[in-house]
């Protein structure tokens, strides 16, 4: 015999799995005959994007200019061709070391060109500069993660062979209405820089 109390925790497990549901007045039901895994990638806040940034010192402003976009910008920025932005070239280094950690392009909208300045005065990321600017809290960031051979402009900047392996993030980054704050191109040598993940299961039921 099987105890009432073994039953529900039973029950309850599979409830919790999605594959079964209990109506007032109709009783359980079954739902699906199998779990479906599926794997979320959660980041609690955006901030958790940059734990970088508390292991470099403030960025070195190579060059800032105001840009319009042709075709290839326009692609990367999402963007009209013939749109205005403001183009910030500059380094990371490791903090208190002599090492190059990311080399970045960063594109600004003109309306936030105040923000610019700031980029040499604080360690911060620059979208925080951009929220405060905007008034706007960056709702999502979209990331891509490109492997390259680093060529000989990259490596030279980055102090590191031409041809080496590195990695380049694309990220754009969106208020909460979908208006585009911010696009940031990092380029960062193999040997110094990991992305991590962890995955979490989340159990989804299929009816097949």
């Amino acid at each position: 015999a099987v105890s009432r109390t073994t039953v529900r925790e039973a029950m309850r497990h599979l409830h919790d799995l999605g594959l079964i549901s209990a109506k007032a007045g109709v009783g359980t039901l079954v739902r699906a005959k199998y779990v479906k895994p599926k794997f979320v990638h959660a980041v609690e806040s955006v901030s958790d994007i940059f734990q970088y940034a508390g292991a470099s010192d403030r960025p070195k402003v190579l060059s800032t200019r105001a840009i319009v976009a042709g075709p290839e910008e326009a692609e990367l920025l999402h963007c009209p061709v013939g749109q205005s932005w403001i183009e910030v070239e500059s380094t990371r280094a490791f903090a208190n070391e002599d090492v190059l950690m990311a080399y970045i392009h960063a594109y600004v909208p003109p309306a936030f060109e105040s923000v610019v300045s700031s980029v040499t005065t604080s360690n911060e990321p620059m979208y925080v500069s951009i929220e405060r600017a905007s008034g706007q809290q960056v709702h999502e960031v979209q990331q891509e993660f490109r492997a390259q051979t680093l060529d000989a402009r990259h490596a030279r900047i980055l102090k590191v062979k031409s041809g080496s392996a590195g990695l380049t993030a694309v990220r754009h980054y969106h208020g909460a209405d979908g208006t585009l704050l911010l696009v940031t191109v990092s380029v960062y040598p193999s040997d110094r820089f990991s992305y991590a993940m962890r995955l979490r299961y989340t159990p989804q039921s299929t009816k097949e």
